[in-house]
Protein backbone atom coordinates (compact mmCIF):
# COMPACT_ATOMS: atom_id res chain seq x y z
CA UNK A 1 0.00 0.00 0.00
CA UNK A 2 1.47 3.27 -0.98
CA UNK A 3 2.06 6.11 1.36
CA UNK A 4 0.37 9.40 1.89
CA UNK A 5 2.84 11.43 0.67
CA UNK A 6 3.64 9.01 -2.44
CA UNK A 7 -0.31 9.15 -3.34
CA UNK A 8 -0.02 12.81 -2.72
CA UNK A 9 3.23 13.15 -4.75
CA UNK A 10 1.51 11.12 -7.66
CA UNK A 11 -2.19 13.26 -7.56
CA UNK A 12 0.03 16.55 -7.96
CA UNK A 13 2.07 14.95 -11.08
CA UNK A 14 -0.94 13.89 -12.34
CA UNK A 15 -2.70 17.15 -11.77
CA UNK A 16 0.24 18.99 -13.66
CA UNK A 17 -0.24 16.82 -16.83
CA UNK A 18 -3.73 17.20 -17.01
CA UNK A 19 -3.58 20.61 -17.12
CA UNK A 20 -1.03 20.91 -19.51
CA UNK A 21 -2.90 18.97 -21.92
CA UNK A 22 -6.32 20.88 -20.81
CA UNK A 23 -4.21 24.09 -21.44
CA UNK A 24 -3.35 22.69 -25.35
CA UNK A 25 -6.76 21.72 -25.67
CA UNK A 26 -8.06 25.06 -24.79
CA UNK A 27 -6.25 26.83 -27.23
CA UNK A 28 -8.40 24.93 -29.46
CA UNK A 29 -11.60 25.03 -27.94
CA UNK A 30 -14.51 26.94 -29.96
CA UNK A 31 -16.23 28.20 -27.06
CA UNK A 32 -16.01 29.75 -23.53
CA UNK A 33 -18.52 27.07 -22.42
CA UNK A 34 -16.40 23.93 -23.25
CA UNK A 35 -13.30 26.27 -21.29
CA UNK A 36 -16.06 26.32 -18.03
CA UNK A 37 -16.22 22.82 -18.35
CA UNK A 38 -13.15 21.41 -18.32
CA UNK A 39 -11.76 23.62 -15.22
CA UNK A 40 -14.80 21.93 -13.44
CA UNK A 41 -14.21 18.48 -14.36
CA UNK A 42 -10.37 19.44 -12.86
CA UNK A 43 -11.46 20.59 -9.61
CA UNK A 44 -13.93 17.70 -9.11
CA UNK A 45 -10.91 15.87 -9.69
CA UNK A 46 -8.39 17.71 -7.14
CA UNK A 47 -11.08 17.54 -4.54
CA UNK A 48 -12.46 14.22 -4.76
CA UNK A 49 -8.77 13.03 -4.71
CA UNK A 50 -7.55 15.16 -1.21
CA UNK A 51 -10.62 14.03 0.23
CA UNK A 52 -9.91 9.82 -0.47
CA UNK A 53 -6.48 10.81 1.26
CA UNK A 54 -7.51 12.60 4.13
CA UNK A 55 -9.96 8.96 4.58
CA UNK A 56 -7.51 6.90 4.27
CA UNK A 57 -4.79 9.16 6.68
CA UNK A 58 -7.62 9.01 9.33
CA UNK A 59 -8.49 5.30 9.03
CA UNK A 60 -4.65 4.71 9.30
CA UNK A 61 -5.06 6.59 13.12
CA UNK A 62 -7.86 5.37 14.08
CA UNK A 63 -6.10 1.53 13.42
CA UNK A 64 -3.11 2.90 15.44
CA UNK A 65 -5.19 3.57 18.44
CA UNK A 66 -7.26 0.22 18.53
CA UNK A 67 -3.92 -1.82 18.25
CA UNK A 68 -2.19 0.62 20.88
CA UNK A 69 -4.66 -0.40 23.71
CA UNK A 70 -3.53 0.73 26.96
CA UNK A 71 -6.72 -0.58 28.84
CA UNK A 72 -8.02 2.68 29.17
CA UNK A 73 -11.59 2.96 29.85
CA UNK A 74 -13.09 6.60 29.43
CA UNK A 75 -15.50 6.84 32.14
CA UNK A 76 -15.94 9.31 35.02
CA UNK A 77 -14.46 8.30 38.18
CA UNK A 78 -14.63 9.23 41.80
CA UNK A 79 -11.18 8.38 43.71
CA UNK A 80 -11.24 5.77 46.66
CA UNK A 81 -9.77 8.72 48.52
CA UNK A 82 -13.44 10.35 48.70
CA UNK A 83 -15.05 6.79 49.50
CA UNK A 84 -16.50 5.69 53.09
CA UNK A 85 -14.73 2.92 53.40
CA UNK A 86 -11.76 1.93 51.41
CA UNK A 87 -11.40 -2.23 50.75
CA UNK A 88 -8.44 -3.59 48.87
CA UNK A 89 -6.90 -6.89 48.24
CA UNK A 90 -3.17 -7.17 47.59
CA UNK A 91 -1.35 -9.26 44.64
CA UNK A 92 1.77 -10.91 45.75
CA UNK A 93 4.07 -10.87 42.57
CA UNK A 94 3.77 -15.01 43.17
CA UNK A 95 0.47 -14.57 41.14
CA UNK A 96 2.89 -14.33 38.22
CA UNK A 97 4.52 -17.86 38.91
CA UNK A 98 0.89 -19.16 38.70
CA UNK A 99 -1.73 -19.78 36.20
CA UNK A 100 -4.10 -16.76 37.03
CA UNK A 101 -7.50 -15.26 34.96
CA UNK A 102 -7.83 -11.56 35.34
CA UNK A 103 -11.71 -11.61 34.92
CA UNK A 104 -12.47 -14.22 36.95
CA UNK A 105 -10.68 -12.80 39.83
CA UNK A 106 -12.12 -9.40 39.32
CA UNK A 107 -15.66 -10.75 39.04
CA UNK A 108 -14.77 -13.08 42.56
CA UNK A 109 -13.78 -9.71 44.19
CA UNK A 110 -16.74 -7.33 42.82
CA UNK A 111 -19.00 -10.03 44.65
CA UNK A 112 -17.75 -9.23 48.19
CA UNK A 113 -17.84 -5.20 47.64
CA UNK A 114 -13.79 -4.96 47.15
CA UNK A 115 -12.97 -1.27 45.40
CA UNK A 116 -9.34 -1.52 44.85
CA UNK A 117 -6.57 -4.19 44.28
CA UNK A 118 -3.00 -3.61 44.58
CA UNK A 119 -1.19 -5.43 42.05
CA UNK A 120 2.92 -5.89 41.61
CA UNK A 121 2.49 -5.14 37.56
CA UNK A 122 6.30 -3.29 38.60
CA UNK A 123 9.04 -6.32 38.79
CA UNK A 124 11.54 -5.59 41.83
CA UNK A 125 14.42 -4.43 39.38
CA UNK A 126 12.34 -1.49 38.04
CA UNK A 127 11.38 -2.96 35.02
CA UNK A 128 7.27 -3.32 34.06
CA UNK A 129 5.89 -6.39 33.63
CA UNK A 130 4.36 -7.90 29.79
CA UNK A 131 1.90 -5.46 28.66
CA UNK A 132 -0.68 -8.24 28.65
CA UNK A 133 -0.31 -8.38 32.49
CA UNK A 134 -1.55 -4.81 32.84
CA UNK A 135 -4.11 -4.56 29.72
CA UNK A 136 -5.90 -7.68 31.38
CA UNK A 137 -5.51 -6.28 35.36
CA UNK A 138 -6.83 -2.84 34.33
CA UNK A 139 -9.78 -3.90 31.86
CA UNK A 140 -10.97 -6.41 34.03
CA UNK A 141 -10.70 -4.51 37.29
CA UNK A 142 -12.28 -1.44 35.83
CA UNK A 143 -14.98 -3.12 34.35
CA UNK A 144 -15.53 -4.01 37.97
CA UNK A 145 -15.62 -0.74 39.36
CA UNK A 146 -12.51 -1.59 41.11
CA UNK A 147 -9.78 0.77 41.11
CA UNK A 148 -5.90 -0.69 40.36
CA UNK A 149 -3.16 0.50 42.16
CA UNK A 150 0.36 -0.94 41.35
CA UNK A 151 2.63 -1.62 44.03
CA UNK A 152 6.10 -0.60 43.06
CA UNK A 153 9.23 -1.95 45.31
CA UNK A 154 11.49 1.07 45.00
CA UNK A 155 14.90 0.96 46.79
CA UNK A 156 15.14 -2.85 47.52
CA UNK A 157 15.37 -5.76 48.66
CA UNK A 158 16.60 -6.94 45.49
CA UNK A 159 18.95 -3.76 43.57
CA UNK A 160 17.87 -2.78 39.81
CA UNK A 161 21.60 -3.38 39.24
CA UNK A 162 25.45 -2.68 40.58
CA UNK A 163 24.91 0.99 39.23
CA UNK A 164 22.20 1.52 41.37
CA UNK A 165 23.53 -0.34 44.29
CA UNK A 166 24.23 1.20 47.84
CA UNK A 167 27.08 0.72 49.72
CA UNK A 168 27.75 0.01 53.15
CA UNK A 169 30.70 2.28 55.14
CA UNK A 170 33.08 -0.34 53.50
CA UNK A 171 32.41 0.31 50.07
CA UNK A 172 30.52 -2.99 49.86
CA UNK A 173 27.35 -2.98 47.12
CA UNK A 174 24.42 -3.69 48.83
CA UNK A 175 21.48 -5.79 47.61
CA UNK A 176 19.44 -1.91 48.08
CA UNK A 177 19.02 0.54 46.03
CA UNK A 178 20.90 3.59 46.58
CA UNK A 179 18.27 6.90 46.55
CA UNK A 180 20.35 9.22 45.06
CA UNK A 181 21.68 6.71 41.78
CA UNK A 182 17.80 5.47 41.01
CA UNK A 183 16.57 9.30 40.82
CA UNK A 184 16.63 8.55 36.68
CA UNK A 185 15.37 5.34 36.79
CA UNK A 186 12.62 5.93 39.19
CA UNK A 187 11.35 9.08 36.54
CA UNK A 188 10.93 6.76 33.83
CA UNK A 189 9.37 4.22 35.56
CA UNK A 190 6.45 6.29 36.74
CA UNK A 191 6.37 7.62 33.09
CA UNK A 192 6.04 3.87 31.85
CA UNK A 193 3.70 2.86 34.49
CA UNK A 194 1.31 5.99 33.93
CA UNK A 195 1.40 5.06 30.59
CA UNK A 196 -1.46 2.72 31.21
CA UNK A 197 -4.50 4.19 32.87
CA UNK A 198 -4.27 3.05 36.52
CA UNK A 199 -5.74 4.57 39.49
CA UNK A 200 -2.72 4.84 41.65
CA UNK A 201 1.04 4.43 42.52
CA UNK A 202 1.88 2.74 46.03
CA UNK A 203 5.31 3.30 47.49
CA UNK A 204 6.75 -0.06 48.87
CA UNK A 205 10.91 -0.94 50.04
CA UNK A 206 10.78 2.75 50.15
CA UNK A 207 12.95 2.90 53.15
CA UNK A 208 16.86 1.48 53.86
CA UNK A 209 17.08 -2.05 55.34
CA UNK A 210 19.87 -1.89 57.84
CA UNK A 211 21.61 1.67 59.54
CA UNK A 212 24.60 0.70 57.63
CA UNK A 213 23.74 2.46 54.19
CA UNK A 214 23.91 4.50 51.88
CA UNK A 215 27.59 5.25 52.12
CA UNK A 216 28.41 5.74 48.31
CA UNK A 217 30.63 8.20 46.65
CA UNK A 218 27.22 10.44 46.00
CA UNK A 219 25.60 9.79 49.07
CA UNK A 220 28.82 11.25 50.81
CA UNK A 221 29.18 14.04 48.69
CA UNK A 222 25.77 15.06 48.96
CA UNK A 223 26.06 14.54 52.91
CA UNK A 224 29.28 16.74 53.20
CA UNK A 225 27.45 19.52 51.49
CA UNK A 226 24.73 19.27 54.00
CA UNK A 227 26.81 18.51 56.82
CA UNK A 228 29.15 21.71 55.80
CA UNK A 229 26.12 23.97 55.30
CA UNK A 230 24.21 23.20 58.76
CA UNK A 231 27.43 22.46 61.42
CA UNK A 232 29.53 25.30 59.24
CA UNK A 233 32.96 22.78 59.38
CA UNK A 234 33.89 20.30 56.65
CA UNK A 235 33.97 15.92 57.59
CA UNK A 236 36.98 15.42 58.91
CA UNK A 237 36.88 11.85 60.02
CA UNK A 238 34.02 9.36 58.28
CA UNK A 239 34.46 7.10 61.01
CA UNK A 240 32.95 9.37 63.43
CA UNK A 241 29.66 9.23 60.87
CA UNK A 242 29.59 5.08 60.86
CA UNK A 243 27.61 3.13 62.57
CA UNK A 244 28.15 3.11 66.11
CA UNK A 245 30.63 6.24 65.28
CA UNK A 246 30.00 9.11 67.66
CA UNK A 247 28.25 11.31 64.81
CA UNK A 248 26.08 8.42 63.16
CA UNK A 249 22.86 10.38 64.99
CA UNK A 250 23.51 12.82 62.30
CA UNK A 251 24.37 10.88 59.58
CA UNK A 252 21.33 9.06 60.47
CA UNK A 253 19.31 12.46 60.12
CA UNK A 254 20.48 13.37 57.25
CA UNK A 255 20.17 9.97 55.21
CA UNK A 256 16.08 10.98 55.38
CA UNK A 257 16.52 13.80 53.06
CA UNK A 258 17.56 11.92 49.99
CA UNK A 259 14.94 9.57 50.15
CA UNK A 260 12.60 12.25 50.82
CA UNK A 261 13.44 13.81 48.23
CA UNK A 262 12.94 10.97 45.87
CA UNK A 263 9.15 10.27 47.03
CA UNK A 264 8.49 14.08 46.13
CA UNK A 265 10.50 13.24 42.93
CA UNK A 266 7.89 10.20 42.00
CA UNK A 267 4.93 12.46 43.35
CA UNK A 268 6.10 15.59 40.90
CA UNK A 269 6.62 13.56 37.90
CA UNK A 270 3.55 11.21 38.33
CA UNK A 271 1.21 14.52 39.39
CA UNK A 272 2.46 16.20 36.26
CA UNK A 273 1.39 13.34 34.15
CA UNK A 274 -1.74 12.59 35.31
CA UNK A 275 -2.59 15.44 38.49
CA UNK A 276 -5.34 12.42 39.93
CA UNK A 277 -3.41 9.90 40.29
CA UNK A 278 -3.04 8.63 43.90
CA UNK A 279 0.15 8.39 45.54
CA UNK A 280 -0.03 6.25 48.53
CA UNK A 281 2.74 4.24 50.52
CA UNK A 282 3.01 0.87 51.88
CA UNK A 283 4.77 1.37 55.61
CA UNK A 284 5.86 -0.02 58.68
CA UNK A 285 3.72 0.56 61.78
CA UNK A 286 4.82 2.86 64.49
CA UNK A 287 5.19 0.95 67.42
CA UNK A 288 3.31 1.87 70.66
CA UNK A 289 4.49 5.09 71.92
CA UNK A 290 7.72 5.10 69.89
CA UNK A 291 7.47 7.80 66.96
CA UNK A 292 10.81 7.73 65.67
CA UNK A 293 12.21 3.81 65.55
CA UNK A 294 11.91 3.64 61.19
CA UNK A 295 12.76 6.96 60.70
CA UNK A 296 15.88 6.49 62.80
CA UNK A 297 17.24 2.96 61.99
CA UNK A 298 15.68 2.94 58.37
CA UNK A 299 15.05 6.50 57.47
CA UNK A 300 11.64 5.87 56.57
CA UNK A 301 9.79 9.58 57.38
CA UNK A 302 6.02 9.00 56.83
CA UNK A 303 5.02 12.27 58.56
CA UNK A 304 7.40 14.41 56.33
CA UNK A 305 5.33 12.90 53.64
CA UNK A 306 1.84 13.71 54.93
CA UNK A 307 3.45 16.90 55.97
CA UNK A 308 4.66 17.57 52.88
CA UNK A 309 1.98 16.34 50.94
CA UNK A 310 4.03 13.60 48.94
CA UNK A 311 1.54 11.20 49.67
CA UNK A 312 -2.44 10.61 49.60
CA UNK A 313 -2.70 7.74 51.82
CA UNK A 314 -0.51 5.62 54.09
CA UNK A 315 -1.08 1.85 53.97
CA UNK A 316 0.96 0.60 57.43
CA UNK A 317 1.17 -3.13 57.66
CA UNK A 318 -0.30 -4.24 60.67
CA UNK A 319 0.48 -8.00 60.75
CA UNK A 320 -0.43 -9.43 63.85
CA UNK A 321 -2.82 -12.13 65.00
CA UNK A 322 -2.95 -9.85 68.75
CA UNK A 323 -5.89 -7.90 68.56
CA UNK A 324 -4.56 -6.33 71.70
CA UNK A 325 -0.96 -5.32 69.50
CA UNK A 326 -3.30 -4.26 66.54
CA UNK A 327 -5.27 -1.26 68.82
CA UNK A 328 -1.62 -0.63 69.81
CA UNK A 329 -0.79 -0.11 66.88
CA UNK A 330 -3.60 1.91 65.40
CA UNK A 331 -3.70 4.07 67.96
CA UNK A 332 0.12 5.04 67.44
CA UNK A 333 -0.39 5.63 64.00
CA UNK A 334 -3.31 8.05 64.47
CA UNK A 335 -1.65 9.62 67.30
CA UNK A 336 1.14 10.92 65.62
CA UNK A 337 0.50 11.34 61.81
CA UNK A 338 -3.27 11.67 62.00
CA UNK A 339 -3.15 14.33 64.57
CA UNK A 340 -4.63 12.45 67.28
CA UNK A 341 -7.70 11.42 65.35
CA UNK A 342 -8.74 8.94 62.50
CA UNK A 343 -10.11 11.48 60.25
CA UNK A 344 -6.36 12.85 59.38
CA UNK A 345 -5.26 14.76 56.93
CA UNK A 346 -5.06 11.91 54.19
CA UNK A 347 -6.81 8.16 54.73
CA UNK A 348 -4.95 6.01 56.63
CA UNK A 349 -5.56 2.32 55.83
CA UNK A 350 -4.91 -0.83 57.78
CA UNK A 351 -2.63 -3.99 55.76
CA UNK A 352 -3.96 -7.07 57.43
CA UNK A 353 -2.88 -10.22 56.94
CA UNK A 354 -4.28 -13.02 56.11
CA UNK A 355 -1.34 -15.37 54.68
CA UNK A 356 1.45 -16.36 56.05
CA UNK A 357 1.06 -19.97 55.34
CA UNK A 358 1.13 -22.13 58.17
CA UNK A 359 0.25 -19.09 60.30
CA UNK A 360 -2.39 -17.44 58.49
CA UNK A 361 -4.96 -16.13 61.11
CA UNK A 362 -8.06 -17.81 61.43
CA UNK A 363 -10.90 -15.92 59.04
CA UNK A 364 -13.03 -15.25 62.51
CA UNK A 365 -9.89 -13.19 63.70
CA UNK A 366 -9.26 -11.78 60.58
CA UNK A 367 -13.18 -10.16 60.93
CA UNK A 368 -12.56 -9.03 64.22
CA UNK A 369 -9.56 -7.43 63.25
CA UNK A 370 -11.28 -6.13 60.53
CA UNK A 371 -14.14 -4.80 62.82
CA UNK A 372 -11.45 -3.36 65.36
CA UNK A 373 -10.02 -1.34 62.23
CA UNK A 374 -14.13 0.05 61.45
CA UNK A 375 -14.75 0.55 65.28
CA UNK A 376 -11.22 2.74 65.85
CA UNK A 377 -12.78 5.18 62.79
CA UNK A 378 -9.60 4.17 59.90
CA UNK A 379 -10.49 4.75 56.91
CA UNK A 380 -9.99 1.21 55.25
CA UNK A 381 -8.17 -2.32 55.20
CA UNK A 382 -6.09 -4.00 52.63
CA UNK A 383 -5.65 -8.04 52.98
CA UNK A 384 -2.66 -9.33 52.80
CA UNK A 385 -2.75 -11.18 49.78
CA UNK A 386 -4.64 -12.61 46.96
CA UNK A 387 -5.13 -16.69 46.73
CA UNK A 388 -8.83 -17.84 45.15
CA UNK A 389 -10.66 -18.73 41.87
CA UNK A 390 -8.83 -17.58 39.00
CA UNK A 391 -5.08 -16.90 40.85
CA UNK A 392 -4.92 -19.87 43.41
CA UNK A 393 -1.21 -19.82 44.90
CA UNK A 394 0.02 -23.26 46.31
CA UNK A 395 -0.36 -23.47 50.07
CA UNK A 396 -2.02 -20.52 50.82
CA UNK A 397 -5.46 -19.88 52.06
CA UNK A 398 -8.52 -19.30 49.75
CA UNK A 399 -9.66 -15.46 50.51
CA UNK A 400 -13.26 -16.05 49.86
CA UNK A 401 -12.97 -17.91 53.44
CA UNK A 402 -12.06 -14.46 54.80
CA UNK A 403 -14.03 -12.00 52.64
CA UNK A 404 -17.47 -13.91 53.07
CA UNK A 405 -17.04 -13.34 57.42
CA UNK A 406 -16.98 -9.69 57.01
CA UNK A 407 -19.95 -7.66 56.70
CA UNK A 408 -19.96 -5.62 53.44
CA UNK A 409 -22.47 -2.67 53.62
CA UNK A 410 -22.63 -0.51 50.29
CA UNK A 411 -19.87 2.22 50.44
CA UNK A 412 -20.57 5.66 49.48
CA UNK A 413 -18.66 8.54 47.59
CA UNK A 414 -18.77 12.47 48.56
CA UNK A 415 -18.12 14.61 45.84
CA UNK A 416 -19.45 17.59 43.80
CA UNK A 417 -18.02 19.43 46.43
CA UNK A 418 -18.78 23.55 45.86
CA UNK A 419 -18.78 26.97 47.81
CA UNK A 420 -20.87 29.84 47.51
CA UNK A 421 -19.08 33.21 48.93
CA UNK A 422 -21.32 36.11 49.78
CA UNK A 423 -20.00 39.07 51.62
CA UNK A 424 -20.21 37.63 55.30
CA UNK A 425 -21.19 34.04 54.78
CA UNK A 426 -20.44 30.76 52.33
CA UNK A 427 -22.61 27.88 51.84
CA UNK A 428 -20.78 24.70 51.05
CA UNK A 429 -22.81 22.20 48.72
CA UNK A 430 -21.76 18.30 48.03
CA UNK A 431 -23.24 14.73 47.19
CA UNK A 432 -23.10 11.35 48.38
CA UNK A 433 -24.52 8.44 46.59
CA UNK A 434 -26.46 7.17 49.55
CA UNK A 435 -28.24 9.24 52.73
CA UNK A 436 -25.31 10.62 55.07
CA UNK A 437 -24.86 12.70 57.60
CA UNK A 438 -23.47 16.67 56.82
CA UNK A 439 -20.18 18.19 58.59
CA UNK A 440 -17.88 20.99 57.71
CA UNK A 441 -15.27 21.73 59.59
CA UNK A 442 -13.44 25.32 58.97
CA UNK A 443 -11.21 27.66 60.20
CA UNK A 444 -8.96 30.96 59.60
CA UNK A 445 -5.74 28.44 60.02
CA UNK A 446 -5.01 25.28 58.49
CA UNK A 447 -6.46 22.32 60.08
CA UNK A 448 -3.31 20.20 60.35
CA UNK A 449 -0.06 21.51 61.38
CA UNK A 450 3.41 19.79 62.10
CA UNK A 451 5.83 20.16 64.40
CA UNK A 452 9.53 19.28 64.76
CA UNK A 453 10.11 17.28 67.88
CA UNK A 454 12.63 15.43 69.87
CA UNK A 455 11.83 11.95 70.95
CA UNK A 456 15.27 9.87 72.92
CA UNK A 457 17.10 12.01 71.20
CA UNK A 458 16.26 12.17 67.60
CA UNK A 459 13.94 14.12 65.64
CA UNK A 460 10.65 13.63 64.20
CA UNK A 461 7.44 15.43 63.14
CA UNK A 462 4.81 15.34 65.30
CA UNK A 463 1.15 15.78 63.08
CA UNK A 464 -1.29 17.56 64.93
CA UNK A 465 -4.93 18.86 64.34
CA UNK A 466 -6.24 22.40 65.28
CA UNK A 467 -9.64 22.07 65.66
CA UNK A 468 -11.58 24.17 63.89
CA UNK A 469 -15.70 24.72 63.94
CA UNK A 470 -17.75 21.97 63.50
CA UNK A 471 -21.60 22.68 61.95
CA UNK A 472 -23.18 19.27 61.80
CA UNK A 473 -26.01 18.13 60.34
CA UNK A 474 -27.22 14.46 61.43
CA UNK A 475 -30.15 13.74 58.91
CA UNK A 476 -29.52 11.44 56.13
CA UNK A 477 -29.32 13.65 52.75
CA UNK A 478 -27.54 12.61 49.42
CA UNK A 479 -27.79 16.18 48.68
CA UNK A 480 -25.86 18.30 51.33
CA UNK A 481 -25.84 21.99 52.36
CA UNK A 482 -24.70 23.78 55.06
CA UNK A 483 -24.23 27.54 55.14
CA UNK A 484 -21.22 29.35 57.43
CA UNK A 485 -22.71 32.99 58.84
CA UNK A 486 -20.32 35.85 60.34
CA UNK A 487 -17.15 35.25 58.35
CA UNK A 488 -14.17 37.83 57.89
CA UNK A 489 -14.14 39.68 54.73
CA UNK A 490 -10.58 39.47 53.32
CA UNK A 491 -10.12 36.20 55.02
CA UNK A 492 -9.21 32.85 53.55
CA UNK A 493 -11.05 30.04 55.32
CA UNK A 494 -9.68 26.26 55.57
CA UNK A 495 -12.40 23.67 55.02
CA UNK A 496 -13.12 19.97 54.83
CA UNK A 497 -16.10 18.01 54.64
CA UNK A 498 -17.90 14.69 56.02
CA UNK A 499 -20.57 12.40 55.60
CA UNK A 500 -21.49 9.59 57.79
CA UNK A 501 -23.31 6.43 57.08
CA UNK A 502 -23.64 3.12 57.58
CA UNK A 503 -20.35 2.00 55.80
CA UNK A 504 -18.36 4.54 57.78
CA UNK A 505 -17.44 8.04 57.65
CA UNK A 506 -16.33 9.66 53.82
CA UNK A 507 -13.99 12.97 54.33
CA UNK A 508 -12.82 15.21 51.56
CA UNK A 509 -9.36 16.75 51.20
CA UNK A 510 -8.14 20.26 53.15
CA UNK A 511 -9.58 23.04 50.81
CA UNK A 512 -9.91 26.91 50.96
CA UNK A 513 -12.01 29.51 49.96
CA UNK A 514 -11.56 33.61 50.30
CA UNK A 515 -14.24 35.95 51.70
CA UNK A 516 -13.51 39.15 49.00
CA UNK A 517 -12.70 42.30 50.73
CA UNK A 518 -14.86 45.29 51.31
Amino acid sequence: MMSGDKRFNILVSNTYMYKSEMYNSMKFARSAQQLRLHYCLLLILILVSMSLIELIAYSQYISNIIIRNKGRIAIQKISILQKSEIRGVFFHEAIFAYPHDWETIADTLSQYGINMVVINLIGYTGGLRSEAEWVGAINAFHSKGIEVHVSWNVLGDMASGDEYASENHLGEKQNWNCPIKIRDLAVQTVQQALSYDIDGIMLDYIRFDTTDSCYCEHCRAAFEEWYQENYGEPVSDWTEFYPDGSKWNIFAEWRTIPINELVKLIHDTAKAIKPNIVISVAAWTLFANNPIYWKKYLAQDIAAWIKDGYIDFVAPMMYTKDLAELEDLIDSDVNYWMGGQPEGPIPLVAFLMNDMKADSPTPELFKAEVDLVRNKGLDGWIIWRYSGPGGELEGSPDITQYLEVVEMPEVFSIFDIKVIVNKTSATITWKTELPATSLVEYNTIPLFNASKEIWSDFYYWNITHIQGNVITNNQNVTEHDITLISLLSGTKYYFRVQSKGISGTATSKVMTFTIPGR
